[in-house]
């Protein structure tokens, strides 16, 4: 017995120190989120310490799959550099927008489809009017940039994600007062439909020279494989960006604290 679960244990540790993470990039921020070993999230230091050799990567964006077995390199931004940390994806790619996951993804990257949504649904610029009123600006134009219906949990119930903004698609260093930025999500919860807000900004007062942000979606996905799709977030201000992953859990929204990418000074 005791030479069997020496055999065992060490056939586990051997299968664990030759895991190979899945990495995931966030290609708005230009970096790599971090990824899954061993089936649970890792930062962006742990994945680019276990990204295997040669790995190639299929990329994603809103609507779905639109490039596979890309080869990607990641290089980590030395101490001198304002990005210290930040392991950047090269920039001899294309494409700007979307995230790209290793191709030793085990699972369906896009269980459920994502469906656009029209820009100027009367219902929809209606709750991004009462939002920006319960926000303090009451007479800011509603504008929608993005928005989304998908089945997030897979309970058959979809959500709705809306993301609103002034800005026009880019961001300066200042704003006027009634500007904003947000991205919303519409849940039914216990029969009735709520808002949750992902990320926003809301300037009441002229901005001279600043940092207001710009938020949107860069892809709905599931991440681990464990059916249930994250929603990557990518903000942006004057000098700088970032992403963060988050996820909807029992009717709240959950940050995972693994996946973060961000760059600026």
């Amino acid at each position: 017995m005791k030479i069997l679960l020496m055999v065992i244990a060490i056939v586990i540790s051997t299968a664990a120190a030759n895991a190979q993470v899945v990495p995931i990039l966030d290609l708005k921020a230009g970096g790599l989120l971090g990824g899954v070993l061993n089936g649970k999230f890792v930062d962006a230091k742990t994945a680019f310490k276990n990204l295997g050799k040669d790995q190639k990567y299929n990329l994603y964006d809103l609507e779905g799959n639109y490039e596979n077995n890309l080869p990607i390199t990641i290089e980590l931004v030395g101490e001198n550099d304002p990005c210290a940390g930040f392991h950047l994806v090269s920039r001899d790619i294309d494409f700007n927008s979307g995230i790209a996951v290793g191709t030793n993804a085990s699972w369906n990257i896009l269980p459920r489809a994502v469906k656009e949504i029209s820009l100027t649904d009367k219902t929809y610029l209606n709750i991004v009017s009462n939002v920006l009123k319960s926000k303090g600006l009451p007479r800011s134009k509603a504008v929608i940039e993005e928005a989304f219906r998908v089945d997030l949990e897979g309970d058959g119930v979809d959500e709705v994600i809306l993301t609103a903004s002034s800005y026009g698609g880019s961001i300066g260093a200042s704003a006027k007062a009634g500007d904003y930025s947000f991205v919303l999500l519409r849940k039914v919860v216990a029969g009735k439909a709520v808002n949750i807000m992902l990320g926003g900004d809301f300037v009441k007062k002229k901005i001279e020279f600043g940092a207001p942000s710009r938020f949107e979606v860069s892809a709905i996905a599931d991440l681990n494989g464990d059916k249930q799709m994250e929603i990557i977030m990518f903000s942006q201000y004057y000098e700088g960006s970032g992403a963060w992953v988050t996820q909807i859990k029992n009717g709240k929204e959950v940050e995972i604290k693994e996946l973060e990418a961000s760059c600026g000074v």
